[in-house]
């Protein structure tokens, strides 16, 4: 085999499918593409999830970390097969299939959505937090900061090359909000260390919790645990539900569960860093020109879309962040 075997090709089903059968002892029939290196593969009766890892290390982990929590007692997360294969140096392990419930799917334009989700989080910090050290020292430290001040400077980097673009102004307001917000962080870092600390998620987006057809809610898709404080899942999900809200701040505390961040200087600041530009921005950038061209209405809706929303959000934050 060559490196094109990893590439979605003419060919590549059939080749996964012999892998799987060689490998497991399961009569699998049928395997369909769900998105770079992950898989729906299917027996007469039963479906899984084939995903690829990026080490035998990082599969172990998961396995680990996964049987560790529902021993403690948080079951809505899926099993693996305990088993892996290896492929030209590529990790390929078989995950739980998770029916979604039809028409049901997770959006953080329902409010009732972004309450379970909380909820569901809340419970997965608490059971995370009385894991074993054994369990947590296989995670690895979360670094806020670090990451923040380093796709700044990835961000800031981009600018020059386009020095002309008609979003110009905008690009460099959104790198403005993010030097003020990491100025002001720098004297607030041991928020980010608070003890006691858990596992937590690293991607609370929508797409990471799915309602089963009984109407349970489930997290899925551990890449991105890490060891820090609960609050860090808590600050990701609100930059990822605020637009979906109208950058409303009121509206935000609303929800009990962050309800205790409304007065916290440190987790107020961060909201301001515009960490969902820099994200997609620096995507963009580093993506090719037909790619590039594909996603520009996602890129300039993102820009432009609630842009005054934004800044008015922005400016309130900073005025209650001077008055703490």
């Amino acid at each position: 085999m060559n490196k094109d075997f990893f590439e979605e090709r003419d060919g590549m089903k059939r080749r996964l499918l012999l892998l799987l059968k060689e490998n497991f002892d399961l009569p699998f029939i049928r395997i369909n593409p769900i998105k770079n290196m992950v898989w729906k593969v299917s027996t007469q009766n039963q479906d899984w999830i084939l995903k690829g890892f990026s080490s035998l290390e990082t599969f172990k982990r998961q396995v680990s970390f996964t049987e560790q929590l529902k021993k403690s007692g948080f079951t809505q997360i899926y099993s693996f097969h305990p088993k892996p294969f290896v492929q030209e140096n590529k990790v390929f392990g078989l995950i739980q299939f998770i029916e979604a419930k039809k028409g049901q799917k997770v959006s953080y334009s329902h409010e009732s959505d972004i309450r379970d989700v909380c909820f569901l989080l809340r419970k997965y910090h608490h059971a995370t937090t009385n894991l074993s050290n054994v369990v947590k020292e296989q995670i690895p430290v979360f670094e806020q900061i670090n990451k923040w001040k380093k796709r700044l400077i990835d961000y800031r980097y981009t600018l020059p090359l386009y020095s002309q673009h008609p979003l110009r102004s905008h690009l460099n307001y959104f790198a403005e909000l993010g030097e003020w917000a990491l100025d002001k962080l720098q004297n607030q870092a041991a928020f980010f260390k608070e003890e006691p600390n858990c596992i937590i998620h690293g991607d609370v987006a929508s797409h990471n919790f799915i309602r089963d057809k009984n109407g349970q809610l489930w997290l899925i898709d551990f890449d991105l645990i890490a060891l820090a404080p609960p609050h860090i899942d808590y600050l990701q999900l609100s930059n990822r539900v605020l637009p979906h809200l109208g950058w409303d701040v009121e509206r935000l505390f609303s929800f009990q569960t962050l309800q205790p961040f409304k007065t916290k200087e440190a987790f107020l600041t961060a909201l301001v860093y515009p960490t969902d530009i820099f994200r997609e921005w620096l995507h963009f950038t580093r993506s090719h020109t037909l790619e590039q061209r594909r996603r520009w209405s996602t890129m300039e809706a993102l820009l432009l879309k609630q842009f005054k929303e934004r800044i008015k959000f922005s400016k309130e934050i900073m005025k209650k962040v001077k008055s703490i």
